[in-house]
């Protein structure tokens, strides 16, 4: 996908067409991502002509497929699951007045699950209720997951509902290799 980086999940992928029903599990670790920090990360948010009003813990479409993460009042993450990353080495200095740039690229792995199943299976993983009714479509949940710490968005991507979840690179093959046990798990008692 992208040259001169290599994803952290070193799992073979087979990532299964996005389909209504079907739960597909998807490795977006070399899409674009990045950030911003800080106490002055709003103002620069302005400046980019970007959304400030995001609550802590949602995610909005901002245009072109691209994604605004809302961690807090002074982290934002902005995805872009359609655009390959860059092998450039990211900015080191403030990009505004007390905001500064996140490196998530190189910090956290990027999985995507998709399918209308996806909350019933991830309740085998983790114990927050991630059902429609609970977790509706642009909400950020900061849990665990198979004992180990996720970031998980509830959003659209290709127009489908999917799960994005973001786990800390040294963690990303255990992250896949858990959730496919899960889905292959699911499957099983659900044929």
């Amino acid at each position: 996908m992208t040259s001169g980086l290599a994803s952290p999940v070193g799992a073979a992928q087979v990532p299964a067409p996005m389909t209504g029903k079907t739960l597909a599990l998807h490795d977006l670790s070399l899409a674009l991502r990045s950030g911003v920090r800080g106490p002055g990360a709003a103002d620069w948010l302005r400046t980019q002509s970007m959304p400030t009003d995001l609550q802590p813990n949602t995610i909005e479409n901002i245009s072109n497929g691209r994604l605004l993460m809302a961690l807090s009042t002074r982290e934002f993450w902005l995805l872009e699951p359609d655009a390959d990353a860059s092998a450039a080495a990211p900015p080191s200095a403030a990009v505004a007045t007390e905001a500064w740039p996140l490196y998530n690229q190189h910090s956290h792995a990027w999985l995507v699950l998709a399918g209308g199943p996806k909350a019933d299976m991830m309740a085998k993983l983790c114990g927050v209720d991630l059902r429609e009714n609970a977790f509706a479509l642009g909400q950020v949940a900061q849990t665990q997951m198979a004992h180990i710490s996720v970031i998980v968005a509830h959003h659209l991507w290709r127009d489908t509902p999917v799960f994005s979840m973001f786990v800390d690179q040294s963690l990303a093959d255990f992250a896949w290799t858990a959730l496919s046990d899960a889905m292959s798990e699911f499957r099983a008692s659900t044929d």
